[in-house]
């Protein structure tokens, strides 16, 4: 593929969010998985970068390009809430949205499938529009709101109790049309939130 525009590297910021019914406060991070050791890297408040490697690192290396034709998709991006410490009852209803709206411009588009298990990240085959995540076609974060959330724990289902890993791995892909802008995007804001008692 050959690049038609200066390359750029659209990032996304993470926040955490929980409803309290009680005064205890478990504490629960955000991490982003890399490599085939899913080695991880707390992503809480942070920000993740899309672009054509597998790491965490928030630097302007290995850009996404704008395509002649087709589209550019990133390496995926793998996260997952994990419980490391306080004093709860349980955790339950973990869950992931967007406000709605994609302001990343023209021609570019955030996707997102579920998994259950971890798997190293993959850039999907540029072939199929959109993207697919184990054979099956990915949907667009932006139609995941606080409203109608994305499921955190249908697969590995909760409630949990204890310290550790905690339900269901988020996948997202960026992908990038011969239509979008050249340079640095504008971040959006992804919530992963979860009740506590």
């Amino acid at each position: 593929m050959q690049p038609v525009a200066v390359a750029w590297c659209p990032f996304v910021s993470l926040a955490a969010e929980h409803k309290k019914e009680n005064i205890v406060v478990a504490t629960v991070i955000i991490n982003e998985l890399n490599g085939a050791g899913a080695s991880k890297t707390n992503k809480t408040s942070g920000t993740i970068r899309f672009k054509n490697a597998d790491n965490s690192t928030v630097d302007l290396n290995d850009p996404m390009v704008v395509p002649a034709s087709g589209q550019d998709y990133s390496i995926e991006k793998w996260l997952r809430m994990e419980i490391t410490g306080g004093t709860f009852t349980q955790i339950s209803n973990l869950r992931a949205y967007s406000d709605g709206s994609n302001n990343f411009g023209t021609g570019v588009k955030l996707w997102y499938a579920v998994d259950g298990v971890f798997s190293t990240p993959v850039q999907p085959s540029e072939a199929q529009d959109p993207p697919q995540h184990d054979a099956v076609a990915m949907t667009d974060l932006f139609s995941a709101t606080q409203g109608a959330p994305i499921d955190l724990d249908g697969i590995n289902a909760g409630p949990f109790t204890g310290p550790g890993d905690i339900g269901d791995f988020l996948v997202m892909v960026l992908e990038v049309e011969p239509t979008a802008s050249q340079g640095v995007l504008p971040t959006e804001t992804l919530t992963l939130a979860y009740d506590e008692i």
